[in-house]
């Protein structure tokens, strides 16, 4: 289980911190004190670790951060007379600025250079924190430059709840978390108390599971956060939000990613697709059995008759036509031809050959033309044009009639 909590938020119009600061809180999460007033009021701490964020080190001329005193719920603090405030950075000193509610620190120097070595924390203990249940946010300010650049402030925000003293949500837990089977299911388990509404929040997926404390999750295909919300709206406009997370690996997960750049070998055991096309740059070698040519269908079967006959096709796929002429009984001369654009094939066949053939490769999307020519009659021909895909992808007859004729003596090249 990890927490997810406080928020941070930066402002997109302001200029990026140097720093990078992170938030916890003591207790976690903070309660707002009871609202009768007899009671005293609780006490909690802000801990804010930083460190450097960018390469180049920071020149930090003072740190300043806003905790909102008040009554109400955007407040976290009632007062800050009774809160202590320490740095971790050696020769540096703490004002309280009332009038603006924060504690500002500051070097001896007029300032000190942060490295990447220089790590800190600083501390607000003793904090009494209100009586209202919401959401204050924390403003962390630094006065920062690079090189020789003037100072200028930039902010960092945290939201940080205040929640009612009975809630609990916690014992986030997914069984079967360490290495799940691809397809595989786990259960979520978790303990909450009842002021709160629930949500479950996985990739595109947000489920209402306010009255429950368990959900069992179904094919789960890859590596998943789980996200466990709840959300406290006793001030509907400064609702209180606490954040549970619960991981889940898979074993040979499914992945989706926009850019792959991959420079060793990939394996595909189980097959491998993809959508819309794929282009190899260099040379694809096969080293094991292809499935690359599907079988091939008979397309067009002229009877050899005097003239000149032909069909066009539009090819849904890359692939071969393949055409047989066979002389069953010796007798007459002919002629099969191919062209598809540039590419072109042809043969004569003649009363004594057994057995002609011609193959043509085609791309996709392109049309083919097919011809057969009968120059001298006699014998017996059994004429076959046969397509052979590579994919999924047949032809269409892209003729306006089954076949044109042409009469003998003005033979027409295909």
């Amino acid at each position: 289980m990890a927490l997810v909590s406080p928020t941070r938020t930066t402002d997109p119009t302001a200029a990026e911190p140097l720093l990078s600061y992170n938030l916890s809180t003591n207790p976690d999460p903070l309660k707002a004190s009871e609202e009768n007033p007899s009671t005293s009021e609780k006490r909690g701490e802000l801990i804010i670790v930083g460190s450097l964020s960018h390469r180049d080190p920071a020149d930090v001329k003072e740190i300043k951060v806003k905790v909102p005193a008040g009554t109400l719920s955007p407040d976290l603090a009632t007062n800050l007379s009774s809160a202590t405030a320490w740095i971790s950075l050696k020769d540096w000193t703490v004002q309280l600025n009332d009038s603006s509610d924060e504690f500002v620190f500051t070097p001896t120097e007029s300032h000190e250079t942060i490295g990447p070595d220089t790590g800190f924390t600083i501390q607000l203990s003793q904090i009494s924190i209100n009586r209202k249940v919401g959401t204050a946010q924390i403003t962390v300010t630094e006065r920062s430059r690079t090189g020789q650049s003037a100072f200028q402030d930039r902010s960092t925000t945290f939201d940080v709840g205040k929640f009612p003293a009975d809630f609990y949500m916690r014992n986030f837990i997914a069984n079967q978390a360490d290495n799940i089977a691809n397809g595989g299911e786990i259960t979520l388990t978790w303990e909450r108390s009842t002021n709160a509404t629930y949500e479950l929040l996985y990739g595109g997926t947000s489920l209402n599971v306010t009255n429950e404390t368990t959900r069992t999750i179904t094919n789960i295909t890859s590596d998943t956060t789980f996200y466990l919300r709840g959300t406290n709206g006793a001030d509907p406009t400064n609702p209180v939000v606490r954040m549970l997370t619960a991981r889940v690996t898979v074993n040979k997960p499914d992945l989706e990613v926009g850019n792959l750049t991959i420079h060793g070998k990939i394996n595909a055991w189980n097959g491998l697709l993809s959508v819309p096309s794929l282009i190899v740059n260099g040379t694809l070698l096969v080293e094991g059995a292809s499935n690359l040519g599907r079988k091939s269908t008979m397309i067009w079967a002229p009877t050899p008759t005097p003239g000149h006959r032909s069909k066009t096709f539009l090819a849904h796929t890359s692939g071969l036509v393949i055409g047989h002429v066979r002389v069953l009984e010796a007798g007459g001369k002919g002629h099969i031809s191919m062209l598809s654009g540039d590419e072109g094939r042809d043969a004569n066949w003649s009363g004594h050959a057994d057995l002609t053939t011609l193959v043509m490769p085609v791309e996709i999307s392109k049309t083919f033309r097919l011809g057969c020519t009968q120059n001298e009659a006699g014998g017996h021909q059994s004429i076959t044009f046969y397509w052979m895909p590579f994919g999924s992808g047949g032809v269409t007859d892209m003729s306006a009639v089954d076949e044109d004729h042409v009469p003998t003596g003005s033979p027409e090249a295909p």
